[in-house]
């Protein structure tokens, strides 16, 4: 089961969300403006570690370029 909060909720509470992912196994999305921009998992989840390049053409342009 996923639970999903905002970034400021996983910023205020990321002990706790540490804590309920890894303990308990449970899936955190984090969003912005209602928008998911990241997943926490175990770490021995079935999905730690796969790539989803899915929405690869979403992503800002910016993170491509090399930094200098």
């Amino acid at each position: 089961m996923s639970k999903t909060v905002t970034a400021m909720e996983a910023r205020q509470n990321f002990g706790n969300l540490l804590n309920q992912v890894s303990l308990q196994k449970e899936e955190v999305v984090i969003e912005r403006a209602g928008k998911p921009l990241a997943k926490m998992v175990n770490v021995d989840s079935e999905t730690s570690g796969m790539l989803d390049f899915r929405d690869i053409g979403k992503l800002p342009n910016h993170i491509w370029e090399e930094d200098s």
